[in-house]
């Protein structure tokens, strides 16, 4: 069986448009969620669904476009700010041996005080945040 050719992006909006017309006729919800609801069945973003409805024929005010951009602009924020603290979070998992002081810590003295490898004897800038660290550290050991 022969691959399929994949499509262009111009390809993909008109057979997302041309299919978003026939959905259009047969809409039965709210107004209101409509641009939700071409999202979901679409899967594209909220200012992708308000140009394709626009385009299909529905209007928007310019208050309610830019309420979707912000709206957009802010989920887009949100997602990157929650990547961001799990990728932080798997750092510290994986780097439970060390901290803003040391990059490697050995153990602990009888007194409960750290001791191993600091930042400084591997070369590493101690003033880099830790992420930054971490990665640094990360290369010399592979590399």
């Amino acid at each position: 069986m022969a691959k399929k050719k994949k499509l262009t992006k111009a390809e993909r909006k008109e057979a997302r448009l041309r299919k978003g017309k026939q959905w259009l006729l047969t809409y039965t919800g709210s107004p209101k969620k409509m641009n939700k609801h071409y999202r979901e069945r679409f899967h594209v973003d909220a200012v992708t669904a308000a140009k394709d409805l626009q385009e299909l024929g529905v209007n928007y005010t310019q208050e309610q476009l830019d309420q979707i951009k912000r709206a957009e602009e802010q989920r887009l924020r949100q997602r990157r700010m929650e990547r961001e603290a799990k990728e932080r979070e798997r750092l510290a998992e994986l780097y439970e041996d060390c901290d803003g002081r040391f990059a490697f810590i050995a153990g602990y003295t009888d007194g409960g005080a750290l001791y191993g490898v600091m930042w400084e004897e591997v070369g590493i800038d101690p003033g880099l945040p830790f992420e930054e660290k971490v990665k640094l550290y990360h290369m010399q050991m592979l590399g």
